[in-house]
């Protein structure tokens, strides 16, 4: 054993080195923090200049396309009149308009139907590979007999 002055030391001994390792974590995890903060500052930095840069080639196709409706429109104001072309390309404008709604419509409706049926053969895949043997939709009945004459169980009747 030892004195009774040691027992009080070795305790502040162990009690120095739990808050030294206390800091030392705290401090890893804070500069974890800054490490992750500052990359997601780099990030998003990039990602503003990506999306200013998407921002000006928009307006430039808008600007674009307002000029393109402009000389449209005063090519037809030469041999119409002014009210009447503008008209005109409204409704071409409009038609442009309803067929490309159309033409995604269909492209979505598609890739819904295409999506759907592949969580069906996958739903039927783990159907088939879960299934115990001897209760699949085959059980219980010999192709040379036909079906099996025991009656399941009734469905509950769905007006009661």
């Amino acid at each position: 054993m030892g004195t009774p002055g040691e027992g009080a030391a070795g305790a502040g001994r162990m009690g120095d080195a739990a808050a030294r390792l206390g800091q030392d974590a705290a401090e890893l995890a804070r500069d974890e923090v800054r490490a992750v903060r500052d990359d997601l500052m780099a990030g998003l930095r990039a990602f503003g200049a990506g999306g200013a840069l998407a921002a000006g080639s928009g307006l430039c196709g808008l600007l674009a396309l307002w000029s393109a409706h402009e000389a449209v429109l005063r090519s037809l104001a030469a041999v119409m009149p002014r009210g009447r072309a503008a008209a005109l390309l409204a409704c071409v404008y409009g038609s442009g308009a309803a067929a490309l709604a159309l033409a995604a419509r269909n492209r979505v409706n598609a890739a819904a139907h295409a999506a759907a049926e592949a969580l069906e053969k996958d739903a039927d895949d783990r159907r088939s590979t879960t299934a115990p043997r001897g209760t699949g939709p085959s059980a219980g009945t010999d192709p040379a007999s036909g079906p099996d004459p025991t009656p399941g169980p009734e469905a509950p009747d769905p007006g009661a």
